[in-house]
């Protein structure tokens, strides 16, 4: 078993694990035991922060990914490239906290009469976007030292554990709502030591900087050029991400940044497995390219598509038949998180059926190219979102970002067929959509259950045959069929 699959199979267990303790979070602990006014300033917190991380990296993991591969050499202490790295975060972070100091004013104004928990602990908005920005630094360099199970258990096991114990000590009164808020921020800051102590004693904490390997062999003007077209791309992407999240606190409410957050977290299920193919797959890519091995680039993205658009399709199932059943666990006033979560699925759905792309674009010398559709992107959801939001609310916030993401994946297939002559659907993909339609179809036919427990297991199980069984009669992945019959035989 390859690199590749063997730490993108141990990464998707993890993930599903941090999945487990996120469901167990979002859905039966912290709506039971917070306000919905409480969750959404926990969303809206986490969310303006993540905005935040995109300026004050300065394209740090992008860069990481694409140029460590030319300074790696642990006789010569990969040059230093560590320490590089890492001036990249700390400069953001100054630069763009006096910047964020200057507009405080402004900021706390805009958020005062919809959010005022949020400005009432806005102080905590600096430190936590420092610890959110050194923590996405350090993962992408132990990613490029091809080490992602324990980033992995940090990022989707550990802070979630975390915020689980700090929701159940603010709930038995063992602390107040302050140290509630300020465990979020030890969760981060915890996550960047431990990354610190893994990385020492994996490699080696090696932050000497070898400045004429540096201009002798890449260039600072090659990597400035890169990073800052980097950073404007993780701009637009991120924004994108938490654009809903801020939007609807600015123009809505906390409790509706409460109910929205549930709807979209539940369809986040269904691209686990595609985050934790990128964390590998990814770096693969970037070395590829490297060696200018097309056949591996091509390998990975026609597979990515075939297997993620497979599992996406049946997590989607499940997830838009059992909405209902699944919220009615939670108290009445998360219920019309019912519709956010259907309209996100089927955008996540389309986002799985288009592989890892971004990567493919990103780590090739048209990454140019990725700013350009961002870009783009952003303005039609800004104004998708200023327009949606104050007439249809949440749900309007959940339409224009399925349509914008949706928009944003069709000009990066367009673009990766035309520049790399990479096509990777044919009639398997028919298959899969057929199989998709027909298995909803068929569960859609399930009369109602009462029992929400019960109605989730049973048509969870009807899913899983119906579509599994479909897999294997139109033979759309050849190494399951041949893994079936082998246990037949056995048996």
């Amino acid at each position: 078993m390859g690199t590749i699959q063997r730490q993108g199979i141990i990464n998707t267990v993890i993930i599903y694990i941090g999945v487990v303790f996120g469901f167990l979070n979002r859905m039966l602990i912290q709506p039971h035991y917070l306000t919905p006014e409480e969750v959404g300033l926990s969303g809206l917190l986490i969310g303006f922060c993540g905005f935040l991380t995109v300026f004050f990296s300065l394209g740090a993991s992008s860069m990481c990914l694409r140029f460590f591969p030319s300074f790696k050499n642990k006789g010569r202490s990969h040059n230093g490239f560590l320490g590089f790295l890492l001036l990249f975060p700390l400069t953001g972070i100054i630069v763009g906290g006096i910047i964020i100091l200057f507009l405080k004013s402004w900021l706390i104004s805009t958020y005062a009469e919809k959010s005022p928990l949020f400005t009432d602990y806005f102080f905590w908005v600096l430190p936590l976007a420092a610890a959110m920005t050194l923590s996405i630094a350090l993962n992408a360099y132990a990613s490029s030292l091809f080490k992602t199970i324990v980033v992995s258990f940090l990022n989707d096991v550990w802070v979630r554990i975390c915020l689980i114990a700090f929701t159940f000590a603010y709930s038995f009164s063992w602390i107040d709502f302050d140290f509630f808020v300020a465990g979020i921020g030890l969760t981060y800051f915890s996550q960047v030591v431990f990354l610190l102590i893994y990385i020492q004693r994996i490699d080696g904490l090696w932050l000497k900087i070898n400045w004429p390997f540096l201009y002798a062999t890449i260039g600072l003007k090659n990597i400035f050029r890169f990073t800052g077209l980097m950073t404007l791309t993780a701009i637009s992407t991120l924004s994108l991400r938490f654009l809903d999240t801020i939007m609807i606190g600015a123009y809505v409410s906390e409790k509706a940044v409460g109910v929205y957050a549930i709807g979209a977290f539940i369809a986040q299920f269904i691209e686990t497995p595609l985050n934790s193919l990128e964390r590998i797959g990814g770096v693969k890519i970037a070395h590829a390219f490297e060696a200018k091995n097309m056949n591996e680039v091509r390998d990975i993205y026609y597979k990515s598509v075939r297997y993620l658009f497979l599992l996406g399709g049946f997590i989607g199932i499940c997830i838009i038949t059992c909405i209902y059943d699944l919220l009615k666990l939670l108290p009445v006033a998360y219920h019309d998180a019912a519709t956010i979560a259907i309209i996100a699925s089927i955008g996540s759905v389309f986002n799985m059926a288009t592989g890892i792309n971004t990567p493919i674009i990103n780590n090739s010398s048209k990454y140019f190219w990725n700013l350009i559709f961002l870009s783009l992107l952003l303005v039609v959801a800004v104004v998708m979102n200023m327009f949606l939001i104050p007439r249809y609310g949440i749900v309007g916030a959940a339409i224009a970002t399925v349509i914008a993401s949706s928009i944003f994946n069709l000009m990066k297939f367009v673009f990766i067929w035309k520049h790399f002559k990479l096509q990777p659907y044919d009639t398997q993909t028919l298959k899969t959509i057929f199989v998709i339609g027909l298995t909803g179809l068929v569960m859609l036919l399930i009369p109602g259950i009462q029992n929400p427990w019960t109605a989730i297991l049973v048509k969870g199980a009807v899913a899983a045959i119906i579509y599994t069984s479909l897999v294997y009669v139109f033979r759309i992945v050849p190494e399951y069929n041949k893994l079936i019959r082998e246990k037949l035989y056995k048996l």
